[in-house]
């Protein structure tokens, strides 16, 4: 068994295919996911396979797979939570029919919408300690002190957390799905 951490794999589904697809031409067949933990695991030792990889998202549980789906040979290989991973073992010339991908496409809409909203409220946030910073030191003596509280480094560590978190999602969101929207 071999464990893979991949943290924004959900952001660019058709990278994660591709990624998907290049470990099963090494041998390593996927056979399990852990979405909360961004966790992929995969059976090592296999023989290399041309398998073509298709990730979708569903809202309700339990989707099943349409017959016409199953007739252009897509299977189940995992499903976890809403996150399900199809597969077929046909060349890519001679599949029709693919799975939906609207659920994702709506899920990363959202999380770009929140991610942007999330960044421009910490850097307002800050904007708005920086002019009150100011404002203290030109009218008040030209001195701002800070206690050195555990508190205000904290504070700052995940304030800067966020921000480079926020900023790296809106952008990843947006460069990889901009041709959905």
């Amino acid at each position: 068994m071999k464990i893979v951490w991949k943290p924004f794999w959900c952001y660019n589904v058709k990278k994660t295919e591709k990624w998907l697809q290049a470990k099963a031409l090494q041998g390593e067949q996927l056979v399990g996911i852990k979405p909360l933990y961004r966790l992929f695991i995969f059976e090592a030792g296999n023989q290399p396979q041309a398998i073509q990889y298709h990730i979708a998202y569903h809202k309700q549980q339990h989707h099943k797979l349409s017959l016409i789906l199953q007739r252009s040979g897509w299977g189940e290989c995992c499903l976890r939570g809403r996150w399900y991973i199809f597969t077929n073992q046909q060349k890519t010339k001679d599949i029709y029919n693919y799975p939906v991908r609207q659920e994702i496409i709506k899920r990363n809409r959202n999380l770009f919408y929140f991610f942007t909203a999330l960044t421009i409220y910490v850097l307002l946030t800050l904007l708005l300690f920086v002019i009150m910073s100011g404002i203290i030191v030109f009218h008040h003596g030209n001195t701002l002190t800070f206690c050195p509280v555990f508190v205000w480094h904290t504070l700052l560590v995940i304030s800067i957390g966020l921000t480079i978190i926020g900023i790296f999602s809106t952008i990843r969101l947006y460069q990889s799905n901009k041709h959905f929207w």
